[in-house]
């Protein structure tokens, strides 16, 4: 990402935890989080310089447990895992499908199948 756009797009994905804290933080070994991005259960975002950073969005609660069924949206938005920079800027996006809500937002909130639905649509569009 570069200029003022990429700037904005990685302060609204922001803050962000690497694997160590994030895996010090849900007791996890780093591997278990390696594991989690590679199920497709939570994000992972490399940096340019190749650093791997964890969105804080997708985690809630004192446990920092990944969104109410975020893998399911994960695998419809994106099912070979291949944006996921893209993935983290959908899941952060005000949608008027949810009434001004971002998808994360309203993952917290319950709204898994609205969610679910607008990911099957973007995942469409986006598909080979």
């Amino acid at each position: 990402m570069t200029g003022n756009r990429g700037a904005a797009a990685y302060e609204n994905l922001g803050p962000f935890y690497d694997a160590s804290t994030l895996g010090l933080l849900v007791e996890l070994r780093t591997q278990s989080v390696e594991d989690m991005v590679r199920d497709g259960e939570i994000i992972c975002l490399i940096t340019s310089d190749g650093d791997h950073l964890y969105p804080a969005f997708q985690f809630f609660g004192p446990g920092l447990t990944p969104l109410p069924d975020l893998a399911l949206v994960l695998a419809a938005l994106d099912p070979r895992h291949i944006d996921s920079w893209g993935d983290a800027i959908w899941l952060r996006e005000p949608r008027p499908e949810l009434g001004g809500h971002s998808p994360a937002e309203a993952l917290r909130q319950g709204g898994t199948e609205d969610v679910v639905g607008l990911a099957n649509q973007a995942g469409t569009l986006t598909a080979p």
